[in-house]
Order: structure tokens, then C-alpha cells, then sequence
């Protein structure tokens, strides 16, 4: 912000103050951005992880792939 002898001019910082201004909710929407990402891959990783410790639950889970129930030796 320049002084001269004719004062302070106001309208040199607008500029400034409108690229702050625009400056925060960009990087605010950066940062929730990321935590979103974050949280999300939290997420699957413990839904995984569930999915697997609960094999009765999941369908055909007993039996192993190319197997049924009527191939018992």
C-alpha cells in the first residue's frame, strides 16, 4: 500500500483484500477435500476388514471355489 503526497489510496488495496479473501475458502476447500479423502479410505479400509473377519456371512463362504457341497470325500 503506497503512500505520496497525495494521500493513501484506498483502491490499491482492494486488490490485495480480494485475493485474500478469495484465497481462504480456496484453501479451506483444499483442506476439507483432503480430510473427506482420508476419512473415506478410513472407511473402506474398516469395512474390509469386517467383510473378511465375517466369512459365515458373506454367500458361499464354507465352501471353496470350484467345490459343492456334494463333492465331500
Amino acid at each position: 500500500m503506497a503512500r505520496d503526497g497525495d494521500g493513501w489510496r484506498p483502491w490499491q488495496a482492494v486488490p490485495r483484500i480480494a485475493v485474500g479473501v478469495l484465497a481462504v475458502p480456496v484453501v479451506v476447500g483444499f483442506v476439507a477435500l483432503g480430510a473427506a479423502v482420508v476419512i473415506g479410505r478410513s472407511l473402506r479400509d474398516v469395512a474390509r476388514e469386517t467383510w473378511a473377519r465375517v466369512p459365515p456371512l458373506r454367500p458361499g463362504g464354507r465352501e471353496k471355489r470350484g467345490e459343492s457341497k456334494s463333492d465331500a470325500a
